[in-house]
This record gives C-alpha cells, sequence and structure tokens, in this order.
C-alpha cells in the first residue's frame, strides 16, 4: 500500500494527461463502439479519477462537473430528454461522488491511522526491548502455569544472558531446574506458586547455576500480573556475590581473631552463656597464657611474635575435639571451653597442649604456655566464677614455673647466639676472667663484679635476632647491613628488660659500643656518662677479638694489640681504664 500511494503521489500529473488524452481520443471511441453516450462515460471516469486524487472533495468535483455536463448534453440534445433524467443523474452523480470519494477518505484514514498505530508499536518494542536489554540487574519473564510453581521463561534480558553464561535462545529453552541451585529448587516453587495468585511480590535470595557450573548467589524482586487468563511473573535478580562476601568477611571477624584465626573473645562470651546448661554438665574451662611473647616481640620483632601466637593456636585446636570452643581470649591469653567434660579428662586435654606446644617448631626461643583449669559439675554453681577459678590457677601455675622458663630462654639465646655468631664460650670465659682481673685491681664491689660477668657472656645477646649471613660476613658490610648490625645493643637491652634476671644487666648490653669521644653507637654517650661496666667491657672485649681473630679481621699478636688499644685510649676507650687493662696484660705476660 505504500509503495502504490508512493507512485500514485509521483504519477499524478501523468494520470491528469492521460484523462485528458481519454477525454479527447479513447472516450469517444469507446462510446461508437459500446453505444454508451460519451458524457456518461465521461462523467462516472471523472468522479474516479478526481475521486481517486482528492477524496471526497474531488469526488463532489467530479460529480458536480459530471452534473453540469449532463445538464448541457440534455438542454442540446436532438432528442426529446425528460427533464426527470437530470433529476435521476444529478442523484445518481452526486451519490457516486460521495460515496466513493466518503469511502476513499475513510480507507485512506484507516490505513493511516493503523500505519500510525504500527509506527507506534514498532517504536514501543524498540523501546522496551531497549530498556530492557539496559536494566543494570538481570530480568527474566516468565508465565506461571498453576499453584505448583510450574513455570516457563518467555523473555529474559542480556545481563541475564551474560551472568548465567547462555544465549538468549539457549536460556528460553531452559527450566528453573537447569538454572537454580537444587538446594534452592523447593523453596522456588514455593514461590512460584505464591505468584500463581496475581498481584503478590517476594523478595528473596536464591542461587543460580552458570552454563559453566559456577554458583552465584542472587537477590530477587518478583511479583505477578495476570493478564487475558494468564499469570506472568517479572523476576529482577541482581548479583550480590561481593555484597554476601562481604558480609561474610564481616560475620567471620565479628566471631574470629584476625590473626589466628580461632574464635575470639565475643564468641567465647556467647559460648559460655549458651553451653551453661544442665545437659552440658560437667563442663570446663582452660586458660593458657604463652610464655615469653614480650621477649620475642622485643628482641625479634612482632611479626616472629604474631608467629608464636599462630602456633600455640594451631597446637591448642589440634589438641581438642570438634565440640570444643577455642578462643582467643587476650593478648597473649587462650581459652578452651570443653562441654562434657570431666576433670580427669581435662588433665589429659591439658598435657595434649603442653607437649604438642613443646615440639613445635618455632626458632628463637622454646614455644610454653601456663594453663590452668576448672570444672562446673552442678548447676548453682556460677560459671563466670569457674572461669576466674581456671585464670587464678593458670596464673600460680605461671609463677611455679617462671624461673625455670627464664632459665630455658637465656640457655636458648645463650646457644643461639653462639649458632649465629663467632662468639664462642670460650670467648665468654676469657672476658669474665679479664673482668675479674679488673675488679680486682680497681677493688669495685661484687654487685659489679656479677653485672660485668653476667655481660661477658649477654652483651651481644641482641644479635640473635640479626640474620647469620650478616654476622660471620667476611667482606666488608654494606651500609644497611651495618645499619642493622648497629640495632643489636636496642634489641638486647629490650632483651634484657623483658626478662627480671636480666634487668640489671640491661644498660651495660645497651651502652658497651659507646666510645670516650661519644662518636660511638646507639646513644652517642660521652665519657663517664658511658656506664663503668660498658667502658670496662669495651676494652676487654676489644683486646680479646684482637688477639683471637674474626672472620673480618686478622689476628693479631699481644704487642699490637696493646698499641692498639694504646692508640686508641682517649678516643674509643677510657684512658684511665686503658692504662690499668695494659699494665694487667703486660704484667700477665712478663
Amino acid at each position: 500500500m505504500d509503495l502504490f500511494t508512493t507512485k500514485w503521489n509521483n504519477y499524478k500529473r501523468l494520470l491528469m494527461i492521460t484523462a485528458i488524452i481519454a477525454y479527447a481520443v479513447l472516450i469517444p471511441i469507446v462510446s461508437k463502439y459500446i453505444g454508451i453516450p460519451e458524457r456518461r462515460i465521461l462523467g462516472t471516469f471523472l468522479i474516479f479519477l478526481f475521486t481517486m486524487m482528492w477524496g471526497l472533495k474531488g469526488g463532489i468535483i467530479g460529480a458536480v462537473y459530471s452534473i453540469i455536463n449532463l445538464g448541457y448534453y440534455i438542454a442540446n440534445s436532438p432528442h426529446q430528454i425528460d427533464n426527470s433524467f437530470l433529476v435521476l443523474g444529478t442523484v445518481l452523480y452526486l451519490f457516486i461522488g460521495i460515496a466513493l470519494g466518503r469511502l476513499l477518505d475513510v480507507v485512506r484514514s484507516q490505513k493511516a491511522n493503523l500505519s500510525n498505530l504500527l509506527e507506534s508499536l514498532e517504536q514501543k518494542e524498540t523501546n522496551y526491548h531497549q530498556l530492557f536489554d539496559t536494566i543494570v540487574d538481570c530480568l527474566f519473564v516468565f508465565d506461571i502455569n498453576d499453584i505448583y510453581g510450574h513455570v516457563n521463561i518467555v523473555d529474559v534480558n542480556t545481563v541475564a544472558c551474560k551472568l548465567l553464561g547462555y544465549g538468549k535462545e539457549e536460556i528460553l529453552q531452559l527450566t528453573c531446574n537447569d538454572l537454580i541451585d537444587k538446594d534452592y529448587l523447593k523453596k522456588m516453587k514455593y514461590f512460584f506458586g505464591k505468584l500463581f495468585h496475581a498481584d503478590q511480590e517476594f523478595l528473596f535470595e536464591t542461587i543460580f547455576i552458570t552454563k559453566q557450573g559456577k554458583k552465584i548467589t542472587v537477590e530477587c524482586h518478583c511479583n505477578s500480573i495476570s493478564k487475558n487468563g494468564k499469570v506472568f511473573g517479572i523476576c529482577v535478580a541482581r548479583d550480590i556475590s561481593e555484597r554476601k562476601a562481604v558480609e561474610e568477611k564481616i560475620r567471620y571477624l565479628t566471631f574470629h581473631d584476625s590473626l589466628t584465626g580461632i574464635y575470639n573473645r565475643a564468641y567465647f562470651e556467647n559460648e559460655l552463656e549458651k553451653y551453661d546448661n544442665l545437659r552440658y554438665l560437667p563442663i570446663s574451662i582452660i586458660i593458657g597464657d604463652m610464655n615469653g611473647l614480650k621477649l620475642v616481640n622485643d628482641a625479634f620483632g612482632h611479626d616472629e611474635g604474631d608467629r608464636l601466637l599462630k602456633i600455640a593456636a594451631k597446637c591448642l585446636k589440634e589438641s581438642c575435639r570438634q565440640a570444643d570452643t577455642v578462643a582467643r581470649y587476650g593478648g597473649d591469653e587462650f581459652v578452651i571451653l570443653l562441654p562434657n567434660t570431666t576433670n580427669q579428662e581435662v588433665e589429659g586435654i591439658i598435657e595434649r597442649i603442653k607437649n604438642k606446644i613443646s615440639l613445635a617448631q618455632f626458632g628463637p626461643v622454646p614455644p610454653s604456655i601456663a594453663l590452668g583449669s576448672e570444672t562446673k559439675t552442678v548447676m548453682n554453681q556460677d560459671i563466670h566464677l569457674i572461669l576466674k577459678q581456671a585464670e587464678d590457677k593458670m596464673y600460680q601455675q605461671k609463677l611455679t614455673s617462671e624461673q625455670s622458663n627464664r632459665s630455658a630462654v637465656i640457655t636458648t639465646l645463650e646457644r643461639t647466639l653462639i649458632e649465629v655468631s663467632e662468639e664462642t664460650e670460650l670467648h665468654a670465659l676469657r672476658l669474665q676472667a679479664l673482668c675479674d682481673q679488673m675488679c680486682e685491681k680497681m677493688n669495685l664491689p661484687g654487685s659489679l663484679k656479677s653485672e660485668l660477668r653476667l655481660l661477658a657472656v649477654l652483651h651481644d645477646i641482641g644479635k640473635v635476632a640479626i640474620p647469620q649471613t650478616i654476622l660471620t660476613k667476611a667482606s666488608e658490610l654494606s651500609l644497611d647491613e651495618w645499619r642493622l648490625i648497629k640495632q643489636h645493643p636496642e634489641i638486647g637491652y629490650r632483651i634484657a628488660q623483658s626478662s627480671p634476671d636480666l634487668v640489671f644487666i640491661a644498660k651495660g648490653i645497651l651502652t658497651h659500643h659507646e666510645r670516650w669521644d661519644g662518636t660511638g653507637y646507639p646513644r652517642g654517650l660521652k665519657g663517664e656518662d658511658i656506664p663503668l661496666s660498658s667502658r670496662i667491657l669495651a676494652i676487654v672485649d676489644a683486646y680479646d677479638v684482637m688477639v683471637s681473630g674474626r672472620a673480618y679481621k686478622e689476628k693479631m699478636s699481644n704487642e699490637d694489640a696493646i698499641e692498639e688499644i694504646e692508640r686508641t685510649s682517649g678516643t674509643q676507650f677510657d684512658p684511665n681504664l686503658a692504662k690499668i687493662f695494659i699494665e694487667i696484660i703486660i704484667n700477665e705476660n712478663v
């Protein structure tokens, strides 16, 4: 029809020329051969032609023109024609022109309306699909067959196709059984059945299965409408996998210790209230406190301290049963809740924990833990009092074993120092002997002599935290390596400060590399601001290193060593102490 209209508009002039030719040539010929007056043929033809060109207006014009022609024909006809013929022709021409013009106008109007309607529908469909596909969430349209939740997917947007990994045609061939995790199918059919009763709306979570088999958690907002006796469902689904992961992480961190991965105090306290019930009696509690954590943090850094806590948590977890709750209670404290556990059973678990921790591979110091326990056997006992009693027993055990634990730590550190550096037991013994001679020569008190004897052994204890490759390096140290070496007095100071048995030598450890002229480290102390014990040890240690040799320094003769001490007297060493020490060495070798 559009093609016809276009051609009609293009060839209107040609048709007019054709009409004139028909009027001049064709109509007389046709009239002659068929016996119909040419005026009648012409009138009918013109009505048709004008109507096709201008519709109702053209039909009326054609009819009026034909009526005038008819009147002229009757008036000039050689035959007597009744006037009623003119009336009949007028009515007939007007009827034909108006009826044909009106009909053609109606047809053209309906055609235009239909064309506009089709164009509008096409535009709406285009807009619908554009909107449908530009929605950022997945969109499903489905019909619901019955109250049992049987559905057929009738449309999906491109977002859903991308999320699920299917083409659109593939999804339209699938069922909910193919797209939804089997654990959620019953729940989904329940909602679809509810949606069968139109104008329902639900918000819920489910899990989609992609074409590759991956599970995706989605949040679905579904409603339904009824149209032409059928119920259609519309579901907007949003991928909430990232949100669920964040929520899960938050939930995990809410009840778990971020460092060790075991439960935290908040979770333990919830569980304590939950298990404080007759059905869980007897219920036992173990509290543990890691020994030497401060020492490890100060000497080897908090990374090593964190590693110690992780090892302890792993040992505790592996030593307990699945039903037990193992939690980090504080900085270096752990707590274990053991439902339906007698005191005798707890003793066995404590023994298991101690053995496991003692065998743990940690390195810097031997890991150990102080443990205390208490058991609730009747309901009228306060569970929080049971917790307090377990804590008190833990502290009692810690005090009892404190001395032995410290001794073990110090012994381990001494052994480690020998292993990682060139300091030997013989070196320590020689230093002690020389320090004793200095004390006797200067008539120093016994307390200073005891301090020097222990300082002779542990003055370089901070080196346990320095990599062995640096300590034993034969070539020249880099600036970074030298900067690391110079940290060992401060590390040693922190180690000594963390142990009551070593506190009195902490200052000597810190200052044993200070120089008389103030150019030493770590604090740049000068002259008598440097403790006496450190000034004595500096001379004694330097002398023994010179005469014994090191990987980075060749061995020197006794005379050369004395000469070096004399040369650096007043700059590196206290000149008075250097003079006394040289006298001792000379007299000893005479």
